[in-house]
């Protein structure tokens, strides 16, 4: 599977489109180097049940935002579209559980994938969020 592949399995159809427009377009460069990039942080991110035991200590891989909407994913399943991570509706509480990608495609069609996220540990994150 191509890098280009990979990445668009993680966005939602909206920001797909418009990523496949910014791959013919005169940035394409940019928008290879994003798929490049995202798409090898996919292959190295940790697998379900990986991050067990750290807790708090452990850093995203994947981040999606929307207004008040942020979702991490921490754990990713190679099999499924079932990841594990952190979410944030809003209500300034971070949870933990599994996600899955394509109920939030579908709920919140508008959400987007994170092109320049630097993570931070969920301690940090809970902390901006929880106060």
């Amino acid at each position: 599977m191509s890098y280009i592949e990979t990445i668009l399995k993680f966005m939602p159809k909206s920001q797909a489109l418009c990523f496949i427009e910014g791959l013919r377009g005169s940035e394409s460069k940019y928008f290879q180097n994003v798929a490049k990039n995202i798409s090898e942080v996919i292959e190295k991110s940790p697998a379900i049940y990986e991050t067990d035991g750290k807790g708090e200590n452990v850093k995203p891989v994947l981040h999606y935002f929307w207004g008040n909407v942020d979702i991490f994913i921490t754990e990713i399943d190679k099999f499924s579209r079932e990841h594990f991570g952190y979410t944030s509706i809003g209500n300034g509480i971070l949870e933990a559980g599994y996600i899955d990608l394509d109920y939030i495609f579908e709920s919140v069609p508008l959400i987007n994938l994170d092109f320049n996220f630097k993570p931070l540990k969920i301690s940090e994150y809970k902390k901006k969020f929880e106060g």
